[in-house]
């Protein structure tokens, strides 16, 4: 048998364990399945504009695609499966795919289209809704009009009470055991109904990743916490105020560490402003050593401070 190019055109098939199955039961996209293809795609030295010239999609589609918040359609489908050689077990949803923090409705259609193995286009094409109107719906974003309540009472098998119902429920947050960054964000997701996948595909990273930022699990890098800040619509310093405290080994290694958070810097942004190393701007931090007077300038520019203000700070 010849040969395939791996990026070529394929038959509709998908290769598991040396056999050629045909690809005929319906794909549920995930964000575990978009970083399956995100994988194959770097293993196979790709960029993601090389990927979607080969498939005649746009960079964009295929970026969604790898975040898990587009599904590819049956056509791009039945080309990637092969392309990437995708085992059939990463072709299945996880249960606790279903966002548990949307609302009772947002979660029964999630439920609903999970069982029907249908995307959201196929979903809103089924009620004669937009797929941006249904969308909406199965995020929390929105609720229903009445003109479609009884319609998803017949998709769903329910009463038509027992949707408006489920519509009713408000958003909530079980924020109150989290520690207070958590605490903060969870109680602004729940003012502005985001849940944290919405969090996430804002950020551009994944549910788990805001999860642990709640749990205290992990930190957001800097420049996370400057879009946080603004998604959530707080101050970053305030947001940054509820952090746990990580001290450093010098009053000026604190300041210049609260205000690269503020600033969304790393160290490495700051190094070369400075027109230094990052080793360096990590001995000042640690208080190994301090700044000569150029670079406390130059610090002080990068930081946006006052040189007076680090003056002091090196004096402490």
């Amino acid at each position: 048998m010849e040969p395939v190019d791996k990026f070529g055109e394929q038959p509709q098939t998908c290769s598991v364990d040396g056999r050629q199955d045909l690809v005929t039961e319906p794909v549920t996209w995930s964000p575990r399945l978009g970083a399956h293809l995100e994988a194959a795609r770097v293993q196979a030295g790709l960029r993601r504009i090389d990927l979607a010239n080969r498939l005649g999609v746009s960079e964009e589609s295929v970026r969604l695609w790898e975040r898990g918040t587009v599904q590819p359609s049956e056509e791009h489908l039945v080309r990637l499966i092969p392309m990437l050689a995708v085992e059939a077990a990463a072709w299945s949803t996880p249960a606790d795919d279903t966002d548990e923090e949307a609302p009772p409705l947002a979660r029964r259609l999630q439920e609903e289209r999970a069982e029907r193995g249908l995307t959201q286009a196929a979903m809103a094409a089924l009620i004669g809704a937009p797929q941006a109107t249904y969308s909406g719906w199965e995020t929390g974003r929105t609720t229903p009009s009445p003109q479609y309540v009884e319609v998803l009472a017949d998709l769903l098998g329910m009463t038509v009470e027992a949707v408006e119902e489920l519509a009713a429920n408000p958003f909530e947050v079980d924020w109150e055991s989290w520690p207070p960054f958590g605490q903060l964000v969870g109680r602004r997701r729940q003012a502005l109904r985001l849940t944290r996948a919405a969090v996430a595909a804002a950020l551009d990273v994944s549910p788990r990743t805001v999860a642990n930022w709640e749990l205290g699990q992990r930190r957001p890098a800097p420049a996370q916490l400057v879009a946080l800040a603004e998604l959530i619509d707080v101050p970053v310093t305030q947001l940054i105020a509820t952090l746990p405290r990580r001290l450093a080994g010098s009053a000026l290694g604190d300041l210049i560490l609260t205000r690269q958070r503020e600033l969304g810097l790393r160290s490495a942004d700051v190094a070369r402003m400075v027109g230094t190393t990052e080793p360096t701007i990590s001995r000042w931090v640690n208080g190994h050593s301090r700044p000569l007077a150029h670079n406390l300038d130059r610090l002080a520019a990068a930081l946006r401070l006052s040189p007076h203000q680090l003056r002091e700070a090196v004096e402490a």
